[in-house]
């Protein structure tokens, strides 16, 4: 950590200063078809992500009532159990929260070249529908598959194929996980076309070229899931497929978000291209110095030796730092420039830094304490572990998602009828309701998961007795509020979207010469 602190303070950087900064007006920058088409992919990720925080109200519910859901059952003559199994929810909760954020970045990362070029490409609208039209039909394959396969109806090889794959994270069948490797390419070229400009213009290690190299990563990445099959050994398929889960995770999720939202920093002038360059170089060199290694805290788990996990816990935890040095410079240039006539993309930035926050939370903070040896050894698979994925997933890469959606969303629309309260109200119930869930339910539950496995045994503390006990169901209720805050700020998420798309401004087909001083910053000497 000192190393990398030292390697990215080489080099004096400025004092935030607003001094001859001028920062695109959202009304100063047309919009291009291809980000028209583009911001279609927001409504489904949204859509996506409402029924992974519904599907998560119900998991948490089963764990109190599990013959039902408030009475539906008697009320309605619906047995929800039946129609939805626990096992089954759990999937598409997981699944899907992969599937919303995923989605949210590809449409984010589509919008961003013509806002940063002023060019569009021949029929990249077209291919952008084409690769919206693609994921529809991968998503709704694989999470038909993954109920159709769980409960018997594919026989022989198209349980595997088509139906649940029965790995956590990677259980849709392989034919759907094809396409969804095939839609990565295909966002890929999208990027590269849309980029092709300011790759032209700026140094291998530019801004740009990260982004294809960190989506680039991505997609080589998910080929080891291609690397194994049903009659491989366990041991051997765990191994790879914790290079798919954690090395996007740790690595390559990280390696993207860092990518993308320098740019976007970079775009609203809270960020110098040169800082952002070291962020993302920095990113990448931590990618492949600790990230790989690791992942390794895993290996003692799928039957590798014990000293994985000491050697895995250390350098999993190296991988948040530089967006903690890219948010920490624009936090001191936002507050530069709010000291004068105002900054139009606050709402923007205040998703940018409670995804920091909560990064360093769940990612930092209960993502080393896990990673302990002493403690990871007790505490696998308990709620601790809950804990910290719900504060890094969503509070990290979530808010991430969401804060690339306000941006998207006010270049998208006139000042004039731009409102952000309800997207400001949704930002609230998320936090809130996420520190809720975090700090007085499931970290209290997993503390005693934890004293139980210590006194009495892994298998005591995982055992259906531990979960009956009056205190653990106390704690299960005290989820309730925060879990209602997270849904009823994601539904008022999903209504303004449909409200907005009713204010969007017309695309432009041509850029105006002012679109491109927004490139220029990007590509211009800061030095």
């Amino acid at each position: 950590a000192g190393a990398a602190i030292r390697l990215y303070k080489s080099g004096k950087l400025p004092e935030p200063s607003a001094a001859g900064i001028s920062v695109p007006e959202p009304g100063d920058v047309s919009v291009f078809p291809s980000q028209r088409a583009a911001l279609r992919f927001v409504p489904v990720a949204a859509g996506l992500f409402l029924a992974q925080v519904l599907l998560g109200g119900l998991l948490a519910h089963f764990y109190i009532e599990r013959a039902g859901f408030f009475g539906i059952e008697e009320l309605f003559g619906v047995h929800i159990l039946q129609l939805l199994p626990f096992s089954i929810a759990k999937t598409w909760h997981i699944d899907l929260g992969i599937l919303w954020i995923a989605s949210t970045w590809l449409g984010a990362g589509l919008f961003l070249p013509p806002l940063l070029t002023g060019h569009e490409p021949t029929n990249q609208s077209r291919y952008v529908n084409v690769l919206l039209g693609a994921l529809v039909v991968v998503v709704g394959g694989g999470m038909g598959g993954i109920w159709l396969g769980a409960n018997g109806y594919f026989d022989g090889q198209l349980w595997w194929l088509l139906g649940n794959e029965g790995l956590e994270y990677l259980e849709v069948g392989k034919v759907w996980q094809g396409g969804l490797l095939a839609g990565f390419l295909l966002w890929a070229v999208l990027a590269i076309r849309g980029l092709k400009p300011l790759l032209d213009r700026e140094p291998v290690y530019g801004l740009a070229h990260m982004i294809l190299y960190a989506g680039g990563s991505i997609t080589l990445l998910f080929l080891a899931g291609f690397l194994f099959t049903p009659t491989t050994n366990i041991a051997v398929t765990e191994f790879w497929r914790w290079w798919v889960v954690h090395m996007w995770v740790e690595g390559a999720f990280e390696f993207f978000i860092v990518a993308i939202i320098g740019l976007t920093l970079v775009s609203m002038n809270l960020l110098t291209r040169r800082s952002a360059e070291k962020a993302v170089m920095l990113q990448a060199l931590l990618v492949m110095g600790t990230g790989v290694i690791g992942v390794s805290h895993h290996y003692w788990w799928i039957g590798m030796p014990d000293y994985w996990v000491p050697i895995g816990s250390v350098f999993s935890t190296l991988e948040l730092l530089p967006l903690i040095f890219i948010l920490y410079e624009a936090i001191g240039q936002y507050r530069a420039m709010t000291a004068g006539d105002g900054f139009p993309y606050t709402l923007p930035f205040m998703f940018i830094v409670a995804s920091g926050v909560w990064n360093f939370v769940g990612a930092g903070v209960l993502g080393f304490f896990i990673n302990l040896p002493l403690v990871n050894y007790y505490e696998h698979g308990t709620y601790l572990t809950v804990g910290h994925a719900h504060a890094a997933m969503f509070g990290a890469f979530g808010f991430l998602a969401l804060g690339m959606v306000a941006y998207m969303l006010q270049l998208s629309i006139d000042p004039e009828r731009w409102d952000g309260s309800w997207l400001r109200a949704s930002f609230w119930c998320w936090n809130v309701g996420l520190a809720l869930m975090v700090f007085v339910s499931v970290l209290p539950v997993g503390f005693l998961q934890l004293d139980v496995a210590f006194t009495e045994g892994y298998a005591a503390a995982r055992s259906l007795a531990f979960y009956e006990r009056s205190i653990v169901q106390t704690l299960f209720w005290a989820r309730l509020p925060g879990d209602t805050l997270i849904i009823v700020g994601t539904v008022i998420y999903a209504a303004d979207l449909l409200r907005k798309r009713f204010v969007l401004r017309q695309s432009a087909d041509d850029p105006s010469v002012e679109d491109m001083a927004v490139a220029e910053g990007i590509v211009g000497d800061d030095d």
